[in-house]
């Protein structure tokens, strides 16, 4: 397994597999050259199942790579308070439609690199429970009851459940990886139901 394969499965198993809609992942840019290849070959093999592998942004010397599935996302946005809040932020109000998803990746990559932190709204987009990216941005941050893959500020109990599912997904995709398994082999519905 490769350093890149590494980092996708260690990073975005939850996606790959479909129980979280995306996840953010960086390497240093001095890892470019030698991770183009293979990411330009995951961006072949797992958009036909859904998966999109895409250049988020470059900041302090990082590439950030979006793994996301595209239905789950554009279902999730689709939501009407989060719409009307990102309608707010400057989102397109087609948002949660297909036609604006590249437009509004594009927003988001504009008020990451305008903002020193991660614009609140970010949470929307890895598919955080609308009330938790709510109460954080109500709350700026603090007054959490944990803390995990996001700050929970609501139901805790499902979310230590989520953490833990996606905690599944990363050890079951690098068990079957280190034992050889392609990585596209591992990503079908049998192996995300299981999981």
């Amino acid at each position: 397994m490769s350093d890149f394969e590494k980092d996708l499965l260690t990073f975005a198993s939850p996606a790959l597999l479909g129980r979280k809609q995306a996840n953010l992942f960086s390497f240093s840019m001095t890892c470019l050259t030698d991770y183009r290849k293979e990411i330009d070959k995951y961006q072949k093999e797992l958009a036909p199942l859904g998966i999109s592998v895409e250049y988020l942004y470059c900041r302090y010397d990082r590439v950030y790579l979006l793994v996301y599935r595209k239905d789950m996302m554009l279902q999730y946005l689709n939501q009407p308070a989060v719409k009307d809040f990102l309608i707010g932020e400057g989102y397109p109000e087609t948002i949660g439609e297909e036609d604006s998803l590249y437009q509004s990746l594009c927003i988001l990559r504009k008020h990451i690199l305008q903002d020193e932190d991660f614009p609140h709204e970010v949470g929307f987009f890895f598919g955080y429970p609308p009330e938790d990216v709510f109460a954080f941005i109500r709350e700026k941050g603090r007054n959490y009851k944990l803390v995990g893959d996001w700050k929970v500020y609501g139901d805790g109990k499902a979310a230590l459940r989520t953490f833990r599912s996606y905690a599944r997904c990363r050890k079951r995709l690098m068990e079957q990886a280190s034992n050889g398994a392609p990585i596209s082999s591992l990503l079908n519905l049998r192996t995300a139901s299981a999981v």
